[in-house]
């Protein structure tokens, strides 16, 4: 394992099929890529031979810590969740029993604090990017003295 920029890099073989087969990483040639917020949690779980707080150290996202217990959580209750590639902040939520690329993304998520406030306004963006990728958007409320955060969804009407 070698640590990247934003990814952890897997070469060992029978590491890769054990992360493909639990809906992890992404494979390029002879490696996996594998963020460091989901190889925090397979750290956890005993997945990967590393330090769950050394690789959350490595997260250069905002609510770190937050979106791992989402992570966690989730992972827990059998559904494959996924940071977004693409820098955005969501994460991604499979239908269970489905792995990433054998059904589409359903949910994107959106995690914040227990203090966050809301307004129409600063909920349009996350609207509209869901609307733009045809998801549901769904809120994470995480407040770090519970094991369980609260999911708020949100969804689009049209009275045509």
């Amino acid at each position: 394992m070698k640590f990247d920029t934003d990814y952890l890099v897997i070469n060992d073989r029978s590491l890769i099929l054990k992360l493909r087969s639990l809906g992890a990483g992404v494979e390029e040639g002879d490696e996996t890529k594998i963020t460091y917020l989901e190889a925090a949690y397979f750290a956890d779980r005993g997945v990967l031979p590393a330090d769950k707080e050394k690789l959350l150290k490595h997260v250069k996202e905002d609510f770190a810590k937050e979106k791992y217990i989402v992570i966690k959580y989730l992972r827990d209750q059998g559904y494959i969740i996924r940071p977004s590639l693409d820098g955005s902040g969501y994460l991604r939520l499979h239908r269970k029993g489905y792995r990433p690329g054998e059904d589409k993304t359903y949910y994107l998520i959106k995690v914040v604090p227990k203090d966050w406030k809301c307004s129409s306004e600063s909920l349009l963006p996350s609207l509209e990017t869901a609307g733009k990728l045809r998801k549901e958007l769904a809120i994470a409320i995480v407040d770090p003295e519970y094991d369980k955060p609260l999911f708020i969804k949100f969804g689009r009407m049209n009275f045509d």
